[in-house]
């Protein structure tokens, strides 16, 4: 005795198949909008991710998760989880969580009240929020003057 009628259930039929072109329904306004997303975007790397190598990026990074390996960027944002070791080099630098290098920053280093940062540090401007740390070698350079890179300093 079967509890189930399989053979009286039917199955739907789908036969009518519609395929969106989505460029033809994009105007143009639209379409430079996404553009402009696209120049502006930003990497972001997660929570619970590691990178070991060189990431060079035109715009900016958020890091939550760890890396190790240099990293040049105009923006850089290290989370509360995020961890750097490594030699940096960044137009601005906004700190939460642990960075330790070779740290060449043009405009403004800010650090947040959960933020180390220890290494060779170079910056146009610094920010420290109560209960950042700071610990290390630190330069005060001119953002018009270029900055020469360090060539005998290693990381950590």
């Amino acid at each position: 005795m079967s509890l189930l009628k399989l053979k009286s259930k039917k199955e739907p039929l789908y036969t009518s198949k519609k395929i969106v072109n989505f460029d033809e329904n994009l105007n143009e306004t639209k379409l430079d909008t996404i553009k402009q997303l696209k120049q502006n975007s930003s990497l972001i790397i997660g929570e619970g991710a590691t990178i070991k190598g060189e990431i060079k990026e035109k715009n900016e990074i958020t890091i939550q998760g760890n890396v190790d390996g240099d990293i040049e960027c105009k923006d850089l944002i290290v989370g509360k989880t995020g961890s750097i070791k490594g030699k940096i080099k960044a137009d601005t630098l906004t700190v939460e969580g642990n960075v330790e290098g070779e740290i060449l920053i043009k405009d403004l280093l800010k650090m947040m009240s959960s933020s180390y940062v220890s290494g060779k540090i170079c910056y146009g401007s610094v920010q420290i929020n109560e209960g950042g740390k700071l610990i290390g070698e630190m330069d005060f350079k001119d953002k018009n003057i270029l900055q020469e890179e360090f060539k005998d300093w290693k990381t950590l």
